[in-house]
């Protein structure tokens, strides 16, 4: 869980920092399937309720597995950025 927890963060750092054009070395899809992964699981209407114990939340780490999977390669680059640029 700790590591989903660290996950987490890494993708909320990558869109504040694309934001703010700290760090624009990102394809924009990717940016735009983090968006989207974090959208589903921040909005309490999703496919499966998060009120609903322990069942609603397999659908959201589901979505955010997934995506981890198609933006690893530039996660990676990311993370190596981010250790090399601190703020």
């Amino acid at each position: 869980m700790g590591k989903f927890v660290d996950e987490f963060k890494l993708l909320m750092a990558v869109v504040k920092d694309y934001r703010r054009g700290k760090y624009r070395k990102i394809p924009f899809w990717t940016v735009a399937a983090i968006v989207g992964a974090l959208l589903y699981v921040l909005n309490p209407l999703d496919l499966i309720p998060d009120f609903l114990p322990l069942v609603g939340q397999i659908d959201d780490a589901a979505v955010v597995a997934a995506c981890l999977l198609m933006v690893r390669q530039d996660l990676h680059k990311y993370k190596k950025w981010k250790i090399a640029n601190p703020e």
